[in-house]
């Protein structure tokens, strides 16, 4: 356990992403963290309340350009809030060469670099080479409820992609316990608010094409299908594939997760449900609805559950699991500071929303 007078150094690679303004929100409400350094490329030297306004007057930190060293010298943790593959070479040079001069410096990336096991799928799916295999090797899934243990001993978190959050924690103890029928593809639903799509103007969450609307896209193509299949198949010890279709809705915030699963065996609600409140017995962050209530994205927002529904729909012998997370901060940033916790030795809701009530319920 970390001593709590010993606030945590933290920086920040990315700053002026959607993900590190929701990153630095949480930060500076956190007992234990200080923000120390904030590395941008695009809005170097600009002070982080131009360009996270909501953060005016709360920090008074300014963006510097990226330097190894400096990150190194000043930091306990860095977070990588950077595009997929953009920051590969220089996370890597990073963290090979901070864990030569201070071990115990630890990294937290949000982007896909070191999610995937196999260095192969990132040409395929994210179209760039992956040549660091140690650290592919090294990464500790940052999936909190799953990989609790592992979290607290790894040096590289990669923290995972807001679609599979939803979807894994929402079936994962059917999966961990060998329930689920794989002779076919898993099939799963999603919606997501505009941010899903980041800062940066694109087609996608233009505010004509999302207004008062709802798209598919990317359908069997999606970037999160392979990290959704490689850890489905690692809980139930064998291949999985899933057909993912994503859709984006005219909301800002949220996500909202289906999928369709055969069972191995009858089973009823009750059972089911059961095995969800074993699997994540002194897990704060999952909620599971009652019998016939299902979640909902209002539910979620701007906190760090994430909420599970159970539906057996028994004219077609199919088990309908719903999740629900806020895409930004379950699916992104809250999950990071859940992670920094654990790897701290912190209670893993610290200055993450309602963590004053989580921490009395929980001890």
């Amino acid at each position: 356990m970390r001593k709590t007078e010993e606030k945590i150094r933290v920086g920040i690679i990315g700053a002026a992403s959607l993900t590190s303004g929701v990153l630095l929100k949480l930060l500076a409400n956190h007992r234990y963290a200080t923000i120390v350094l904030l590395a941008s490329e695009t809005q170097d030297g600009q002070e982080v309340g131009d360009i996270h306004r909501f953060l005016r007057n709360i920090l008074d930190l300014k963006t510097v350009r990226y330097n190894s060293d400096e990150v190194i010298e000043e930091c306990d943790v860095v977070f990588f809030s950077k595009p997929h593959g953009e920051f590969l070479e220089g996370a890597s040079d990073l963290i090979n060469k901070a864990r030569k001069i201070k071990p115990k410096i630890k990294f937290i990336d949000l982007s896909a670099d070191f999610r995937l096991k196999d260095a192969n799928s990132y040409k395929e799916w994210y179209g760039f080479v992956h040549k660091d295999e140690f650290l592919l090797e090294s990464a500790v899934y940052g999936l909190s409820e799953v990989y609790y243990q592992e979290i607290k001993k790894a040096f590289l978190i990669a923290n995972p992609g807001c679609y599979p959050t939803c979807t894994i924690l929402s079936v994962a103890p059917l999966f961990g316990d060998q329930l689920v029928d794989i002779e076919r593809a898993i099939i799963v639903e999603a919606i997501c608010g505009v941010s899903g799509a980041g800062r940066k103007p694109n087609e996608r969450n233009l505010a004509m094409e999302v207004e008062e609307n709802i798209k598919p896209y990317k359908i069997g193509i999606h970037p999160h299908i392979p990290e959704i299949e490689q850890e489905l198949g690692l809980l139930i010890k064998d291949k999985i594939s899933a057909l993912f279709v994503p859709h984006v809705a005219s909301f800002k915030y949220g996500m909202l997760t289906t999928t369709y699963l055969k069972l191995q065996k009858e089973m009823v609600f009750e059972d089911i449900v059961e095995r969800y409140r074993e699997f994540y017995k002194n897990k704060p962050f999952i909620r599971i609805r009652k019998k016939g209530e299902y979640p909902e994205i209002q539910n979620v927002e701007s906190t760090n559950f994430c909420d599970i529904g159970i539906q057996i729909d028994k004219r077609t012998d199919i088990c309908i699991i719903m999740g629900c997370i806020d895409n930004l901060l379950k699916g992104a940033a809250g999950q990071a500071i859940q992670n920094m916790n654990i790897m701290f030795g912190l209670d893993e809701t610290e200055g993450l929303p309602f963590s004053n009530i989580l921490r009395r319920v929980n001890s």
